[in-house]
C-alpha cells in the first residue's frame, strides 16, 4: 500500500510541477485540476501523497499543494479515519515541524502558515478532549529550534483568531478550546516574552533569525490581547515589554503600539478599565509611549506619521477611560498632569488627522465637571484656547505648500475634496470645543477673542501667500482671509456665552469692549468683497448687544448691509464674482437676523427698503437677494400696528410677483409638461440661455412667495386680520401653485422624450444624495455646469412651492379646508402621475405637505377630504415599498452588490409612511381626549385604530386597515447589512 502510494505521489510531483510551469496548456491544466478533485475523495490516497508531497527537497509551490491535500482530508474526513491513523497524522505533523523543515531563514513564511494550519484543523476537532497532552507537546515543540517556536506561534495564532476572534466553532466546542487555552496561558505568556527579552538584552537588530521570529511573536501576542483576562496582563507586565521596544527596537514600534492599542481599545467594566488604566500608565509603560510620541512628531515619512497617529490614539484611549471613571470615587493616576498636558500639546500638531481625534477627546472630557474644574485641567484651558485659533485656520490641503499641514496632509488625502470634506467636521468639532471652553472660561475666551480681532483688524492685508504671483485681490487661500476667516469663527463661538447669559458678570463686562469691538468692524472698510464678507460673519455675532440707545452705530451696521446687498451684478467671466456674491448672501443673512433680533429698531426704515425692493423687481435683480429682502421686510411688517398699513406694504411687495404667476403666459405654460418644459428651456438647452429670465422669474416668485407664507403671522382665529390678509393676498396664489406643482410632477411622465442628459436634471443631486444618507455634501467651490444648474432649478423651485402651500396649510388651515372637497383636486394635482414618480419625490410629498394636510383638516371635513383620498394614497405607497425591497432582494439574490442609496431611500420611505400613519392615529386620539374617552390618551398604529377614524357610516378607512400592519412590519423588514439611521 505505501509503495502504491509513493508512485502515485510520484505521478502527482510530475503532474503539479507540470500545471506550473508555462508549458502547460489551459485544457491540460484544467483536466489535471479535474483529476486532482477526483483524488481527494480517497482521504487515504490524498495524506499519503501529501506527505510524500511535503517533503523539504521538491519545490515550495508542490509542498505547499502537499498541505492543502493534507487539510482537506482532515478537515472533510477527519471523522472517517480510524483512531491509529489520526494518531499517526498528528505524529507525522509534529515530526515533520521539527524534523523536515528547512531552517527559519531559508522556509518561506506561507509553508509555516500552511503547516500550522495542519495542526489548527486537528485542534478544532480533537483537543482538549481527545488530546490532552497538546499543551505539552506544543512547549516542548518550541523549545526545539527557533523554526519550531515560530510554528508554534502561528498554531497558537491562527486557533484564537478562528476560535476566540471569529468563532468559527459552534459555542460548546468554542468554549472547551478556550477554557483549554486559559489553562495552558502562563507557559503560552513566557513563550511570547521569550523572544522579546532575548532582543531586548542583545539588542540584536541584524539577527534576521530573532527578527523574524519577534515579528511573529508580538502578531500573535495581539490576538492574544483582545481577550486574555486582564488581571493576567497585569501580573506578567507583558505590556512593560512592548513598551520597551518602543526605544530599543525601532523596527518594532508599529507590532508593540499595536499591541498596547488592543489593550487600551477593550470594552469592559469599570473595574476592567481601571485594570488598563494602571497598566498603559505605570511608568515603565507610560514613558517610552510618551518617548515615542515625541520622537515621531516631526514624521519626517509616512511611516513615522503612522506610528505618530497609533500613538496618540493610545494616549487618547487612555484620556477617554479616565473621562469614564470621573463620575465615580476614582482618583486619576499620577501621571495624568503630564498625560493631559501631552494632549493638550498635540492639539497643534500640524496634522489635522493626528488632532482631530483629541478633539473628540477633549470634548468628552470637558463635559466630566470633576475633571473639567480640577486645577491641572483648568490650567490647560487658555493654552489650549490659543493653540485652536491655529486649528481653525483653513491650511493643509495637499495640493498646496503654504502651510506645514500640507505635508501631512499629502500622507492621509487623496485630493483636495477629500481634505475639505474632511475639514468641514473638523472645523465644527474644533468650533464645539471652543464654546465648551468659553463656557467653563468666559473671561479669558472673551480676551482672547477681542484681542485676535484687533489684532486682524490692526495687520495689513496681505492677498497672496509667500511664493506666489502678486494679486490686487484676497483669494481664499490668501493668509489675510484665511486669518479673518478664522477670526470670525472663533469670535462666534466665544461670544455664545454672554450672548446667552446676558444678566451675569461676564455679560455685563463684555457689553462695552463688545460695542467697542462691534464699531472697529462697522468701520472696516476695503474694496475686498472677500474680506468684507468674512467681516459680516464677524459682525453677525456681536448684534445682539445693540439696543435703542446705539442708534448712531445701529444705522451705521444698517447703511454698511445695506450697500453691501447692492453690488452690482458681475458678468460670469469676472474673476470677482464669487466673491461678491458671497459678500451678498452674508449681507442678506445678517440684515435678516438683525430683523428678526431688532424688528422694531429697524422698522423706520421699513419704506425706504420696499423701495428698494421695488427698484429691484423693475430691474429684474439676483432672486436671492430680492427674495431674503421681501423677506426682512415682510418680518418688519409684523411689527404694524395697523393692519391697513401692513396689507398695503404686502400688496406692494407681492404685486408684480403676483402678476407674473397669474399672467396668462405663464398659467398656459405650467398646463402640460411640453409646455412647461419649452417655456422654462428645460426640453432644449440650446434656448436654455434665451429663457434663462423665465427660470430666473419663476425662482424669485416662488422664493419669495415661500418667504412670505412663512413668516407671515399665522391667524388665530377664522376672521382674524392675519386670516383677512392671506386670503386676500396667498389664496389667490393656490390654484397656480397647485398647476405648479403638477406640471413638475407631469415632467417625469415625459422623460422618454428627453435626451440624457435633459433627463439627469430629473434627478436627485449628489449632495441631496448624501442628506439622505445621513452624511456631509463636500464644500466645493466649482463653477456650475449648465446641467447642474437646471437640475437645481427643478428641484428647488419644487420644495419651494411645497413649502409654500405646507405654510399655507399650517398657518391658514381654516381657508384651505373650507371650500369643497379636496380629494380629486389633490390627486389630479399634488400628487399628480405617481405611477411615474420617482420614490425620493414621493417620499417629499410626503414629509413636505401631506402630514400637514392630515393634522391639520377638521374632525368635521374628515369626509370631504381624507376618506376619499388616504386609501388610495396609502395604497400606492405600499406597493412602491414592496417593489422596492423586492428589487432590493432579487439583487442581494444574484450576489451582486446592493446600492446603498435606493435601499436607505426604501427604508426611510416607509420609516415616513409610517409617521404618516401615527400621525392620523394621534389625531383620533386628541379627538377622543377631547371627548373624555379615557381609551384614546394612547395612540395606537394598528388597523382598528385606523379603521375607526372615519364617521360613523363612512366605511372610509376600511381599506387602509390592512395596509397599516403592513406598512409597520414593512418599515421593520430586515436587509442584511443595511444601515438604519439614527
Amino acid at each position: 500500500m505505501r509503495t502504491d502510494c509513493i508512485k502515485q505521489s510520484r505521478i502527482w510531483l510530475k503532474k503539479i510541477q507540470f500545471i506550473y510551469s508555462p508549458d502547460c496548456s489551459n485544457e491540460a491544466r484544467s483536466s489535471i485540476y479535474k483529476e486532482i478533485e477526483t483524488m481527494k475523495s480517497d482521504y487515504i490516497l490524498s495524506l499519503r501523497a501529501g506527505f510524500e508531497l511535503i517533503r523539504k527537497e521538491n519545490l515550495d509551490v508542490v509542498r505547499n499543494f502537499g498541505y492543502q491535500l493534507i487539510e482537506d482530508a482532515i478537515k472533510y474526513f477527519w471523522n472517517d479515519i480510524p483512531l491509529s491513523e489520526k494518531v499517526s497524522i498528528k505524529e507525522g505533523v509534529f515530526r515533520h515541524i521539527s524534523q523536515e523543515m528547512k531552517s527559519l531563514q531559508d522556509e518561506k513564511i506561507y509553508l509555516k502558515t500552511s503547516v500550522s494550519k495542519l495542526v489548527v484543523e486537528i485542534m478544532k476537532r480533537e483537543f482538549p478532549q481527545h488530546w490532552p497532552t497538546l499543551g505539552t507537546e506544543l512547549e516542548q515543540l518550541a523549545a526545539t529550534n527557533a523554526l519550531c517556536a515560530q510554528v508554534v506561534l502561528l498554531i497558537l495564532k491562527q486557533v484564537s483568531e478562528d476560535v476566540i476572534v471569529l468563532r468559527l466553532l459552534d459555542g460548546v466546542r468554542r468554549k472547551e478550546i478556550q477554557q483549554a487555552l486559559v489553562e495552558n496561558l502562563h507557559w503560552l505568556m513566557a513563550l511570547f516574552q521569550r523572544p522579546i527579552q532575548l532582543m531586548l538584552q542583545t539588542k540584536a537588530e541584524n539577527d534576521e533569525e530573532l527578527n523574524q521570529l519577534l515579528s511573529t511573536c508580538l502578531q500573535t501576542l495581539n490576538v492574544y490581547l483582545e481577550w486574555i483576562h486582564l488581571k493576567l496582563i497585569e501580573e506578567t507586565g507583558i505590556l512593560r515589554f512592548c513598551s520597551l521596544l518602543l526605544h530599543s527596537a525601532p523596527a518594532y514600534r508599529a507590532a508593540s503600539l499595536g499591541c498596547l492599542m488592543t489593550v487600551v481599545e477593550r470594552k469592559g467594566t469599570h473595574e476592567e478599565k481601571k485594570t488598563i488604566i494602571k497598566c498603559v500608565t505605570e511608568m515603565d509603560v507610560f514613558e517610552p509611549l510618551v518617548a515615542c510620541c515625541l520622537s515621531c512628531s516631526p514624521a519626517p515619512d509616512e511611516s513615522t506619521f503612522h506610528l505618530l497617529l497609533s500613538a496618540t490614539s493610545i494616549l487618547v484611549s487612555v484620556g477617554e477611560l479616565i473621562g469614564d471613571l470621573s463620575n465615580e470615587d476614582y482618583a486619576p493616576p499620577a501621571v495624568f498632569p503630564q498625560l493631559v498636558t501631552l494632549l493638550a500639546e498635540l492639539v497643534g500638531h500640524p496634522s489635522h488627522s493626528v488632532s482631530f481625534p483629541l478633539l473628540t477627546m477633549w470634548l468628552d472630557l470637558l463635559d466630566k465637571t470633576a475633571l473639567a474644574k480640577s486645577p491641572v485641567v483648568n490650567g490647560l484651558l487658555p493654552q489650549l484656547l490659543q493653540t485652536l485659533q491655529n486649528k481653525l485656520l483653513k491650511v493643509g490641503l495637499p495640493s498646496r505648500h503654504d502651510s506645514v499641514s500640507c505635508r501631512f496632509s499629502q500622507f492621509e488625502f487623496d485630493d483636495d475634496e477629500a481634505f475639505l470634506t474632511f475639514f468641514a467636521t473638523f472645523r465644527n468639532d474644533a468650533g464645539l470645543l471652543v464654546k465648551k471652553i468659553a463656557n467653563l472660561i468666559p473671561g479669558e475666551a472673551l480676551r482672547q477673542a477681542i484681542f485676535w480681532a484687533e489684532q486682524v483688524l490692526a495687520a495689513p492685508i496681505q492677498t497672496i501667500a509667500e511664493g506666489e504671483p502678486p494679486a490686487s485681490l484676497c483669494t481664499q487661500y490668501s493668509p489675510s482671509y484665511l486669518q479673518w476667516d478664522s477670526m470670525a469663527t472663533f469670535l462666534e463661538c466665544a461670544v455664545q456665552y454672554p450672548r446667552k447669559n446676558k444678566n451675569t458678570k461676564v455679560a455685563e463686562a463684555f457689553t462695552p469692549q463688545g460695542l467697542r469691538l462691534l464699531g472697529q468692524l462697522v468701520s472696516f472698510t476695503t474694496g475686498d468683497a472677500l474680506l468684507l464678507s468674512t467681516t459680516m460673519s464677524a459682525i453677525s455675532p456681536l448684534t445682539y448687544l445693540l439696543s435703542a440707545t446705539e442708534s448712531v452705530l445701529f444705522n451705521s451696521l444698517v447703511d454698511k448691509l445695506l450697500s453691501a446687498i447692492d453690488i452690482p451684478h458681475m458678468k460670469p467671466n469676472d474673476p470677482r464674482r464669487y466673491s461678491c456674491r458671497l459678500l451678498q448672501s452674508h449681507a442678506c443673512s445678517s440684515f435678516l437676523n438683525l430683523c428678526t433680533a431688532h424688528p422694531l429698531l429697524l422698522l423706520p426704515r421699513l419704506d425706504d427698503l420696499v423701495s428698494y425692493i421695488m427698484t429691484l423687481l423693475n430691474q429684474a435683480g439676483e432672486s436671492l437677494q430680492t427674495s431674503i429682502l421681501i423677506e426682512a421686510a415682510v418680518i418688519l411688517t409684523n411689527e404694524l400696528t395697523d393692519t391697513q398699513s401692513q396689507r398695503d406694504h404686502l400688496t406692494q411687495l407681492l404685486g408684480p410677483l403676483a402678476n407674473w404667476w397669474r399672467s396668462p403666459e405663464f398659467s398656459q405654460a405650467i398646463t402640460r409638461p411640453e409646455l412647461f418644459a419649452e417655456y422654462m428651456g428645460i426640453m432644449d438647452w440650446n434656448t436654455a440661455l434665451a429663457k434663462a429670465g423665465n427660470r430666473k422669474q419663476c425662482h424669485l416668485c416662488l422664493r419669495s412667495m415661500d418667504s412670505i407664507a412663512r413668516r407671515l403671522k399665522a391667524a388665530k382665529t377664522s376672521g382674524d386680520p392675519y386670516d383677512i390678509i392671506a386670503g386676500e393676498l396667498l389664496r389667490p396664489l393656490l390654484d397656480n401653485i397647485f398647476r405648479y406643482i403638477r406640471v413638475s410632477n407631469a415632467l417625469y411622465s415625459i422623460r422618454g422624450q428627453m435626451t440624457v442628459e435633459v433627463a439627469a436634471t430629473l434627478e436627485l443631486s449628489e449632495n441631496e444624495k448624501l442628506q439622505i444618507l445621513g452624511l456631509n455634501a463636500p464644500p466645493s467651490n466649482r463653477v456650475k455646469s449648465d446641467a447642474v444648474r437646471m437640475q437645481h432649478f427643478v428641484h428647488d423651485t419644487f420644495g419651494f412651492a411645497l413649502q409654500f402651500l405646507n405654510s399655507f396649510v399650517v398657518k391658514y388651515g381654516a381657508m384651505f379646508f373650507s371650500g369643497p372637497s379636496l380629494a380629486e383636486p389633490l390627486l389630479k394635482t399634488l400628487y399628480y402621475e405617481l405611477e411615474s414618480l420617482p420614490l425620493a419625490r414621493i417620499r417629499l410629498l410626503i414629509r413636505g405637505i401631506t402630514r400637514n394636510i392630515v393634522t391639520r383638516c377638521p374632525v368635521e371635513r374628515y369626509n370631504d377630504h381624507l376618506i376619499p383620498l388616504l386609501p388610495r394614497l396609502l395604497e400606492h405607497c405600499f406597493r412602491r415599498i414592496n417593489e422596492g425591497w423586492l428589487k432590493i432582494q432579487q439583487v442581494r439574490d444574484s450576489e451582486e452588490e446592493v446600492d446603498v442609496f435606493e435601499e436607505e431611500l426604501v427604508r426611510l420611505f416607509a420609516r415616513d409612511l409610517l409617521d404618516l400613519v401615527v400621525s392620523v392615529c394621534v389625531q383620533r386620539a386628541a379627538r377622543g381626549a377631547s371627548e373624555g374617552d379615557a381609551d384614546m390618551m394612547e395612540p395606537k398604529c394598528d388597523g382598528e385604530t385606523l379603521s375607526e377614524l372615519a364617521p360613523t357610516g363612512s366605511g372610509g378607512f376600511d381599506g387602509v386597515r390592512d395596509i397599516a400592519t403592513q406598512i409597520r412590519s414593512c418599515e421593520e423588514r430586515p436587509c442584511a447589512n443595511s444601515r438604519v439611521p439614527s
